[in-house]
């Protein structure tokens, strides 16, 4: 189910539609905070709410749903959102090939509650994975920081993918993170927790000190000389939201 409490915004949809799908958005826990005419009111209604969810209609004055859901994935946003694309049967959308690499959901409008709160359900679930661009931007950082090759790379990866997606969860590790990854992985989050660690430490060994400081700066306890788990998931995931 949605977070209790969740922000949702409807962009270019109208006020009937919005209105029958409003039960059910409340009923998987999110509450509509906003409703924006036009992609460009949209995007600012983003940046000011930070929702977990936007319903955004195929068709929208000035840009197409595409166009703006590659808008919504460059903006630096703290709360990334789930988007929802309602298409009409038979429009044709350009670039729908590139959905599945911004997150983005293609549902046949009009969508009736029972398929929404399906797939609001099925969201909640699924893995929150990096736009390709971002994917292919954090292996580059993880290659000039020296972490090799190992499941605490692979671990670090989901890690830094969900406090892109999510800022806040960076605050609790073992309760906003890890559990996720141990369920991606199949580990527990004991062994999740090593892992990065173990990454970390090799990185620190082995890895190029020109980028480390690049990257990290003075953010690290000197005497300590290694970021913590929380600080490298936090600052590459700062690092991704600043490339925007």
């Amino acid at each position: 189910m949605g977070m209790e409490g969740s922000r949702a915004v409807a962009v270019g949809l109208y006020d009937g539609r919005v209105q029958a799908l409003d039960k059910a958005l409340a009923d998987c826990g999110y509450a509509l905070a906003g409703l924006a005419p036009d992609g460009a009111t949209g995007l600012g209604l983003l940046q000011a709410l930070q929702p977990r969810l936007a319903l955004v209609n195929a068709a929208l004055p000035g840009m197409d749903g595409v166009d703006f859901a590659k808008r919504v994935r460059a903006l630096r946003l703290v709360v990334q959102p789930d988007i929802l694309l309602l298409a009409p049967p038979g429009l044709r959308l350009p670039e729908r090939d590139s959905l599945p690499a911004l997150g983005v959901v293609a549902l046949e409008s009009p969508v009736d509650a029972d398929r929404l709160k399906a797939v609001l359900n099925a969201l909640c679930k699924r893995p929150r994975a990096l736009p390709e661009d971002k994917a292919a931007r954090l292996k580059s950082l993880l290659d000039a920081l020296g972490v090799p090759l190992h499941r605490g790379r692979d671990c670090l990866c989901l890690a830094v993918a969900l406090a892109w997606h999510d800022a806040g969860r960076v605050a609790s590790l073992k309760d906003g993170i890890y559990p996720e990854v141990a369920r991606q992985t199949g580990l527990t989050v004991a062994q999740v927790e090593r892992a990065v660690r173990h990454a970390i430490d090799a990185a620190w060994r082995n890895g190029a000190i020109e980028h480390q400081h690049r990257i990290f700066g003075d953010t690290i306890d000197a005497r300590r000389g290694k970021p913590t788990c929380g600080e490298m998931i936090a600052q590459l995931a700062e690092e991704l939201r600043w490339e925007a």
